[in-house]
């Protein structure tokens, strides 16, 4: 496995499997996962931006949408007019652009910091591959477009201070703070406290200091077009809506210290968040055996910082969520780069000492192991459950082998980069031949009938949906349905919301929400129950309000116009079975 004599120095080599793989990784079937919670909320902010043109206001479920910057909604709201906003796999392209990026600036960067391509490869492919960052580059949220924006700013500034003449100065500050307003518009100050902040303490902590008033005049520019790009909205909305603003800076600012509180130490496992590089990083975390070998001290030192800065000010907020950790794993990827370029160095100049065996040993044969043990657990998973072919599972098996092969051939001649692209392969060939058949796994529930089928009942397109009764309308359910659904309280508002026919969506049967004096005035048909849980009833996760009634109501005046031979048949074809 000749890999140096391929992939050394070779620029047009490294795009071109960096471009091959970041489209295995990012945009090869990227709608298979279910639409979270988060892309929920962007997708339908992203429809009521085309349906009603308020792109400078957005709404969700009509109501004002402040919370989040809309930069990510603007791009997805231009994806979903183009291709549809039911086209899932093209709403999240825009987030695999933005992982697409991540990987071109961590290239970029690393030859800024040391100019081996080798390393810069070797970074990104660890990048690329780790578990956080395909996921969030799969799924159309707002976090890979801060960090992603936030590191390209990070890599021109660096460049700026360190690689630059009299005329690129300008440009480069210029250009960063582009980046930097776009990571602002993107998400807030986030990327800039989980990323930025600990990329400049490690710089200053470990490089030379730098006189920063010789760069006073172009940092002043950078400051000012990211000030432009950040602030022109929040100033916007907070003329125009001076009140809702204001309310919903309170309710963030406090969720930060209320909602989903964890203990300090919850995200030192940060590094299982990468994957299959998880032993890596725990490796490389070995500061005494790092710092007495490594001849790139600095650059460990510098990687190292950066790392735990970002775990540790990330540990300090009470709020604490998995994907929060995206951004450590940027760091951890130059973390784990130095030790197999150690590795490599000590081979290739026979200084290899036994812990460099060990080390190299432990990392190799876990994943042999783990490339060996793929097939029986696909098995028991997947084939068992015929949630997969029997054509897949015999070339996932055979691919999954033939790694395990070469991990093992790695380990016998030493061959550091070949264990890196092994396991990078092992990243890949489950992307390819699992990804596809996760629906099965991620979806337990036998009685699951999305409410989304609703979409299908041309006869109800033009009518407006209200949700009633206690429980709350999930906005999962509300990029389901695909229109606004308005919230209807039948004991306040006795009245009808409309003298024309209506559907309203409930968790209980609608029978029991409406008094006898508003039966007097209405037809109810109902026309189907859904259950949008992946998950078995009885199970922890199961929820009640994922499931729900739609039905059709129709003023007594009306109601015969309204329920048409046409449309009881269509209906009748959607009864469930509760019903």
């Amino acid at each position: 496995m000749n890999i140096q004599s391929i992939l050394d120095n070779n620029r047009y080599g490294h795009a071109i499997l960096l471009i091959i793989i970041c489209y295995l990784s990012f945009f090869l079937f990227n709608d298979e996962f279910f639409v979270n919670i988060m892309e929920a909320r962007n997708f339908v902010t992203a429809r009521e931006i085309i349906e009603k043109g308020n792109w400078l206001v957005p709404t969700m479920n009509g109501e004002l949408r402040l919370a989040k910057p809309p930069f990510p909604t603007w791009i997805t709201a231009i994806f979903g007019n183009i291709f549809g906003m039911e086209n899932l796999s093209m709403l999240r392209f825009p987030a695999g652009i933005m992982g697409s990026l991540m990987v071109l600036f961590m290239y970029q960067f690393t030859l800024s910091l040391n100019g081996n391509r080798i390393k810069a490869l070797t970074n990104c492919l660890i990048l690329v591959s780790s578990f956080y960052v395909l996921y969030m580059s799969r799924t159309g949220t707002w976090d890979i477009f801060c960090h992603s924006f936030m590191l390209g700013a990070i890599w021109i500034i660096y460049s700026a201070f360190n690689h630059h003449n009299n005329d690129s100065l300008w440009i480069k500050f210029s250009f960063a703070g582009v980046l930097l307003g776009l990571s602002f518009l993107s998400k807030g100050p986030v990327a800039f406290f989980a990323l930025l902040l600990p990329f400049l303490i490690a710089y200053f902590s470990v490089y030379k200091k730098i006189n920063l008033k010789q760069y006073w005049k172009p940092i002043a520019l950078c400051l000012l077009i990211f000030a432009i790009i950040s602030f022109w909205w929040p100033i916007y909305i907070s003329i125009a809506h001076a009140q809702e603003a204001a309310a919903v800076a309170k309710l963030e600012s406090g969720s930060w210290m209320n909602r989903h509180v964890r203990p300090f130490y919850y995200y030192w496992n940060f590094p299982i968040q990468s994957g299959v590089w998880t032993i890596a990083i725990f490796t490389s975390l070995l500061f005494p055996y790092a710092i007495k070998n490594f001849k790139a001290k600095e650059e460990y030192k510098f990687a190292l910082i950066w790392t735990l800065s970002s775990v540790v000010l990330l540990s300090l907020i009470p709020e604490k969520k998995d994907r929060y950790l995206l951004p450590v794993l940027i760091p951890s990827a130059l973390l784990a780069g130095q030790l197999f370029h150690h590795l490599y160095l000590a081979f290739k100049n026979d200084s290899a000492k036994k812990a460099d065996h060990i080390l190299f040993g432990i990392n190799t044969w876990i994943i042999a192991i783990v490339a060996f043990s793929m097939p029986v657990i696909v098995f028991v998973m997947f084939l068992r459950e015929n949630l997969i072919s029997i054509h897949s599972f015999a070339l996932f098996s055979i691919f999954s082998e033939i790694i395990a092969m070469l991990m093992a051939i790695c380990w016998i001649n030493r061959n550091v980069r070949g264990m890196v692209l092994s396991t990078t392969a092992l990243f890949l060939i489950v992307v390819i031949f699992i990804i596809p058949h996760t629906g099965g796994i991620l979806n337990r529930n036998p009685h699951f009938k999305s409410i989304a089928e609703i979409r299908k009942l041309t006869n109800f397109h033009e009518y407006n949906y209200y949700s009633i009764g206690e429980d709350h309308l999930a906005i999962e359910l509300v990029y389901e349905i695909g229109k606004e659904v308005k919230q209807w309280n039948t004991l306040e508002k006795p009245d009808l919301p409309e003298e024309k026919p209506f559907l309203v969506i409930s968790t209980e049967n609608p029978k029991a929400l409406f008094t006898k004096a508003q039966m007097n005035k209405i037809k109810l048909d109902i026309i189907g129950q859904y259950d949008n849980n992946k998950n078995r009833f009885g199970k922890n996760r199961y929820k009640e309000h994922f499931k729900k009634y739609v039905s059709l109501v129709s003023p007594i005046s009306i109601a015969d116009k309204t329920f048409s031979e046409a449309t009881a048949i269509e209906m009748n074809k959607t009864k469930d079975y509760g019903n």
